[in-house]
């Protein structure tokens, strides 16, 4: 809805189900009729099925957002299912990489956006949610991959937290450790996405934000973040680890 209200002429969304996706089409188009809405039916981790998405698209989008997502195991690891706790790695980073793939694909070489979809348990160690935050831990590090490798054609890529939002499919099936977190909301996210999509949140591309941050509070640390590389995944070294890596010796030549 954001974008439309925006002013995009032309949105793609895209699901498995298209009964779904015609819904969401009725809605955005009665709040915004300027705005041409076109619901694709597509599964996220069939490679083929992305490809054929692509191929249908009346030109290449200015924006691609990777909003597939689930949580399907929710146990430890020990008494996890092996399906369940693969199902959230497939959707979670498979699906994301299939389209990032298309996209890249299509866009030849020429500038783009990439919106990746996060979560906060990227950040966080939460038990029995470890496919979950794992998998978004992954988002995260590929986002950094896509920073690293197309930066130079003029690809934006960043990732970043939705929030917290009770009237979701995922919230509504949130553990209960994260239910009194639930305060944002879908235009919250949506907004943040438009943000995130325009020149002035280009020193966050390869980071990972939260959507419920202060975004001008953010650009003024625009400095700081770029000049410590800050909004990205290490591994803390601390200064006496990070100067304890004994160089190679020398072999002498014969």
């Amino acid at each position: 809805m954001q974008f439309a209200l925006a002013g995009a002429s032309t949105i793609v969304i895209t699901g498995r189900s298209i009964t779904a996706l015609e819904e969401t089409k009725t809605i955005v188009q009665a709040a915004t009729p300027s705005c041409t809405i076109l619901p694709i039916s597509a599964d996220a981790i069939d490679e083929t099925s992305v490809q054929q998405l692509f191929d249908r698209l009346p030109g290449i989008p200015d924006v691609l957002i990777n909003n597939a997502g689930v949580s399907m195991s929710r146990t430890s690891i020990v008494d996890s299912s092996i399906d369940l706790w693969w199902s959230d790695w497939e959707t979670n980073v498979k699906g994301l990489y299939l389209f990032t793939r298309s996209y890249l694909q299509a866009l030849a070489g020429k500038p783009g956006i990439i919106l990746n979809v996060s979560s906060s348990v990227s950040d966080m160690i939460s038990p029995n949610l470890s496919s979950y935050a794992t998998s978004k831990t992954a988002v995260n590090r590929f986002t950094e991959y896509i920073h690293a490798e197309h930066s130079k054609q003029g690809v934006c890529c960043i990732a970043f937290h939705p929030g917290g939002i009770a009237e979701t499919a995922m919230g509504q099936a949130a553990p209960e450790q994260f239910r009194s977190r639930l305060y944002d909301t879908v235009n919250l996210a949506a907004g943040t996405a438009v943000y995130l999509s325009t020149p002035r949140a280009g020193f966050l591309a390869g980071r990972f934000v939260y959507s419920n941050w202060d975004m001008e509070q953010l650009e003024g640390m625009e400095d700081q973040i770029v000049s410590e590389d800050l909004l990205k995944s290490r591994i803390r070294l601390g200064e006496q680890l990070d100067n304890a890596v004994i160089p190679p010796k020398e072999t002498k030549s014969a």
